[in-house]
């Protein structure tokens, strides 16, 4: 029966990832297309961040009254409402982008902290990881999808096409949801009473008590930076080869994809690690793998306004360079959902998780616009892209390291009954 749901579950999180990286990798076909500037996705971006936040801060309030199988499957038709429209919009009716953005923010804030939430809580760390290897794959098909029907001899057309594509696919997504339904209530009725009561107080934990926890704020920032870091680099990397290397628009659609395909790979890997390192050490890993990475990018830099030989190895090097930061992206995400119960307790989870997840949330509404803007009004300089994600990486790593510091001081002062409240499946 777990394992029936759990893999319900996973199709759910691709559902997720295939509409985060429709903008990213479709905004240089589209602006070519529709005569558009490059920055209006970045205040799209914002429309979806936005709605995100908001579904996330509600999410435990709503959590409280319906159950979760419904929340996420009415958020999954208004993505596909949101892709729906996305898709319908012409050059006379851009105001149509922005209508199609807020179920898209909406419905993707509801999926992520109802689930991540239910698998922190009922799931071991292996299953958190492959959870967000399938949004991943999500991520990364909807790149793959759009560029096969870009048409670049034909101002770049097709992409409408494309997103009709993807929307079909999150249709199927959510008939499975509806005929599965009744899985739900049977794992809710083999529920330990621990976990009963887990919920419970779950539900009646005062938010408040965080104020004073130092480790409140530096999970904020940390996570912040995180998904600022991943959203600017799925948002601008199409956008980054395109002005940086001159890559034709079909193919900087299809490179948006190795970023994501970076992640779901070591999300895959992540999976049977998790069962021998702590989420501190996978963070680690990560933010290691991270740093590399946005170095091979940053290194790139070298080959600009050189011969185009010169910038097509450079572009390689690049391309290699967003690969091993997908790869370190990874880890980073699930572990820090999952350290979730360790950090706050598990009695605090249901209620922190859309509070944590909404305040990092908002790292991805203003940075990666803020970035879009800069680079627009500055000669297009979206080649900033790896310099702005290392200063990113290396703010996330102070806080991680900070937190583990005072993590470390507080758990020597517990006593073993104490610190069964802070313990992970």
């Amino acid at each position: 029966m777990a394992t029936a749901l759990l893999i319900v579950i996973y199709f759910t999180f691709i559902s997720l990832g295939l509409p985060d990286s429709i903008l990213g990798s479709s905004w240089p076909a589209i602006a070519t297309n529709l005569g558009l500037d490059s920055a209006m996705n970045g205040f799209l971006s914002l429309v979806v961040s936005g709605g995100t936040i908001i579904s996330s801060f509600a999410s435990s309030f709503i959590l409280k009254r319906v159950k979760p199988q419904f929340v996420i499957l009415f958020s999954v038709v208004l993505t596909v409402l949101g892709l729906v429209i996305f898709s319908l919009t012409r050059a006379d009716y851009t105001w149509l982008f922005f209508l199609a953005c807020i179920p898209l923010g909406l419905g993707a804030g509801a999926i992520d902290s109802a689930l991540n939430n239910y698998v922190a809580l009922h799931y071991k760390a292996i299953h958190m990881n492959w959870l967000h290897c399938t949004w991943g794959i999500g991520a990364s098909i909807s790149p793959l999808i759009l560029g096969a029907f870009i048409n670049p001899e034909q101002s770049s057309s097709g992409w409408n096409w494309g997103v009709i594509t993807v929307a079909c696919v999150q249709g199927a997504i959510f008939l499975l949801i509806l005929v599965t339904l009744p899985l739900w209530n049977r794992m809710a009725a083999r529920e330990t009473k621990e976990e009963k009561e887990v919920e419970q107080a779950g539900t009646d934990f005062k938010l408040s008590t965080l104020v004073h926890n130092p480790v409140t704020y530096l999970a904020m920032i940390g996570f912040l930076c995180y998904c600022a870091l991943e959203n600017s680099t799925g948002l601008w990397i199409s956008s980054f080869f395109k002005n940086t290397f001159d890559k034709p628009d079909d193919l900087c659609a299809t490179l948006a994809s190795i970023f994501y395909i970076g992640i779901t790979v070591g999300r895959f890997i992540c999976g049977p690690l998790s069962l021998k390192f702590n989420e501190k050490r996978m963070i680690r890993i990560g933010q290691t793998i991270l740093t590399f990475g946005i170095g091979l990018s940053c290194l790139s830099l070298i080959g600009l306004n050189g011969s185009p030989e010169v910038m097509e190895t450079w572009s390689i090097i690049a391309i290699m360079g967003f690969v091993l930061t997908g790869l370190g992206c990874a880890p980073i995400y699930p572990a820090i959902i999952r350290s979730t119960p360790y950090r706050f307790s598990r009695e605090a989870t249901p209620r922190v998780m859309g509070f944590e997840m909404g305040c990092a949330y908002i790292g991805t509404l203003t940075i990666p616009v803020t970035f879009g803007q800069i680079a627009e009004h500055t000669n297009n300089s979206f080649f900033a892209l790896p310099i702005m994600t290392l200063i990113l990486a290396l703010i996330m790593i102070f806080c991680h390291e900070a937190i583990n510091h005072k993590l470390k001081r507080r758990d020597a002062t517990l006593s073993p009954e104490e610190l069964s409240h802070y313990r992970t499946l």
